[in-house]
């Protein structure tokens, strides 16, 4: 199996066949933080690509943890955070995405 290029290393063209961004449970980073996996998913709900971020160990908005991402290939949040059924090792939470409108 193939590792997914990093959210970052993705072309405009490749980002914008991402239709949403999923957010994977976090696994403990440290005494005080938590690392969350993202993944870009295509049209069929194809992984285009993965990326780690870190926050601090309380709640924090998956739209502030997500925009970072998304900002830097030029894509936006365009709906509602959905959950998703829990099994081990899946996403925990969908929202759908597009590219950015231009300033």
């Amino acid at each position: 199996m193939s590792r997914l290029p990093r959210i970052a290393a993705l072309s405009g063209a490749e980002a914008a066949r991402a239709r949403h961004v999923v957010v994977h449970s976090p696994v403990p980073a440290g005494s005080a933080g938590l690392t969350w996996t993202l993944t870009l998913l295509g049209d069929g709900g194809t992984a285009l690509a993965e990326s780690r971020t870190s926050s601090p160990d309380y709640p924090v908005p998956l739209g502030d943890i997500a925009r970072v991402h998304l900002d830097v290939v030029g894509l936006e949040q365009t709906g509602e955070w959905e959950p998703l059924p829990v099994r081990h090792g899946s996403a925990r939470f969908r929202a759908p995405v597009r590219p950015a409108a231009g300033d």
